[in-house]
């Protein structure tokens, strides 16, 4: 057996006394001196360690590193058991011995090649021990309602999703077509697929049916080119030709093309994974401010808070207008900036599901969403109370299932309405869906015209132009939230506000968008 260069054995011993000693010595400022394990224990550990993994592999045997796990196992539990003797009460956590225990381990990395890990692990382990009254403090200030919305975030992520079906619902809907006969895959010409039809299953030529698989899978799109009461010929049209081998068995749609293309348009893993990002950024608002707490004055509550819900935000400071109405303009920068930080947020968002488009809606929301910072600063350079400033957003849960599960059915049922508006009605409809679900969530109708032009059946610009406009469609709707709920003096603030963001958006969109192909 080839032994290693000494000097890179040393390097390793040495690196794991290192760290050994590094921790040692946060133990040694940190607890008890009369606990027994000290600065010389964790050096003398992590060696201990490097040398059950060096002598495991010069003998080829791991058992040699379990036995040396086991042996410092032992040794902690005597020095545990001596202390409980001689009648030493403080201190009862296992704090230390589980410093020990992956102090051993770092050795054993150390020497079996993984010295980054070993060291990364060493900076973690610091941190943890020595941030113990800063981890505390933490802890004092978690709810456990917002340990429980954490946890159900996490379901939602990396339970829930992976298990969702990551293709339409309508392939759930279908009947047997029959079975392929061959498949001619001329070099010039469309791939012909030949089908024995199941008895009842009639087409005509030039119809287009959509086929699946025995699992409700896409397989593609036969048109009809030819048919007779037992069998069909039709060209292919889709990606997956290579599972359309002779004796194949295919499925075709129910035959209610209404209900169809409505759940063509439902995707659920695509459709959760929308409520998973909204649920994120939502979260992350409520992170900011809970961090930034009551002194980080309404203004840039407002900005963090939009992130969160910019319209519980709106709603918030509607009803302090009502009870100090000489902040109204404080009130008012606060809505505007929550208001306007959801352009961004929407481009962030769009920057996940669909870059094209998200580069494509980039400029006038932008455009909206500066008019609204400008706005903004106006109104809080002209304020003269400071008073306000102080005042702080309430959330009262970082991540509600319910409001998940709410909106991922809001969501849903904007993709049916727009795919059914744009088969049934034709495009030209398309913004009075989008101003009406635009009333309700912004996040749902831009979605929805993005799986829209993913799926070929609106141009790039005109689904651009909905989305923007399903924008605007929510941000006025927080003017008349106000109206309604706020204060009189508020919505006056606010009126010029949005009429300047509204404006802003509006030429933007006509000047920016090319609309002359949509059949208006």
């Amino acid at each position: 057996m080839q032994d290693p260069a000494l000097l890179d054995i040393f390097v390793k011993f040495g690196l794991a006394a290192l760290l050994g000693f590094l921790i040692g010595l946060e133990r040694e400022m940190t607890v008890d001196q009369q606990k027994s394990t000290g600065l010389r224990d964790f050096v003398l550990f992590a060696l201990f360690g490097a040398v059950s993994a060096f002598t495991a592999q010069q003998l080829e045997n791991d058992w040699i590193a379990a036995l040396g796990l086991l042996g410092v196992v032992v040794l902690l539990l005597s020095g545990y058991w001596a202390r409980h003797r001689t009648g030493y009460e403080q201190d009862v956590g296992i704090t230390t011995e589980i410093a020990a225990v992956l102090t051993f381990f770092l050795g054993v990395l150390v020497v079996e090649e993984a010295a980054t890990l070993s060291i990364a692990l060493a900076i973690i382990i610091l941190v943890v021990l020595s941030k113990k009254q800063a981890l505390t403090e933490f802890r004092s200030h978690i709810q456990r309602y917002e340990l429980e919305a954490t946890l159900k975030l996490l379901v939602i992520t990396f339970i829930i999703l992976p298990i969702l079906p990551n293709q339409p619902l309508s392939g759930y809907l279908t009947l047997p077509m029959g079975k392929v006969i061959s498949v001619d895959e001329p070099a010039d010409a469309p791939a012909t697929v030949s089908v024995e039809l199941v008895a009842g299953q009639n087409y005509s030529v030039d119809d287009k049916v959509n086929i699946y698989d025995s699992r409700g899978r896409t397989l593609g799109t036969l048109t009809v080119a030819s048919t007779t009461p037992d069998r069909m010929t039709a060209t292919y049209d889709g990606d997956n030709l290579e599972q359309l081998v002779p004796d194949t068995s295919v499925r075709a749609e129910l035959g209610i093309r209404f209900l169809s293309t409505m759940l063509e348009a439902i995707v659920p893993y695509k459709v959760w994974l929308i409520v998973v990002l909204v649920s994120f950024i939502s979260f992350v608002g409520y992170g900011l401010v809970k961090v930034l707490g009551s002194s980080a004055g309404s203004g840039l509550t407002g900005l963090v808070g939009g992130l969160a819900s910019s319209t519980v935000t709106t709603l918030s400071f509607a009803k302090r207008s009502l009870e100090t109405p000489a902040w109204n303009r404080y009130f008012a920068v606060a809505v505007i900036l929550a208001s306007s930080i959801m352009f961004p947020r929407l481009i962030v968002q769009m920057a996940f599901v669909n870059q094209a488009l998200m580069k494509n809606i980039a400029a006038p929301l932008c455009v909206m969403g500066v008019a609204g910072f400008a706005v903004a600063a106006f109104y809080y350079f002209r304020s003269k109370s400071e008073s306000a400033a102080t005042e702080s957003l309430q959330l009262a849960n970082p991540f509600s299932l319910g409001s998940a599960l709410k909106f991922g059915l809001v969501f849903a049922a904007t993709l049916m309405v727009t795919r059914l508006a744009i088969t049934y009605l034709g495009e030209q409809w398309l913004p009075l869906v989008a101003i009406v679900s635009g009333l309700t969530d912004a996040d749902a109708i831009a979605f929805s015209v993005s799986n829209g032009q993913q799926a070929g059946l609106i141009t790039l610009d005109w689904a651009s132009f909905n989305l923007v406009l399903g924008a605007l469609s929510n941000t006025f709707m927080k003017l008349f939230l106000v109206l309604f709920l706020g204060h009189r003096g508020l919505f006056k603030q606010l009126l010029l506000a949005f009429l300047v963001i509204g404006a802003t958006g509006i030429v933007t969109m006509f000047l920016y968008y090319d609309l002359s192909t949509v059949n208006l």
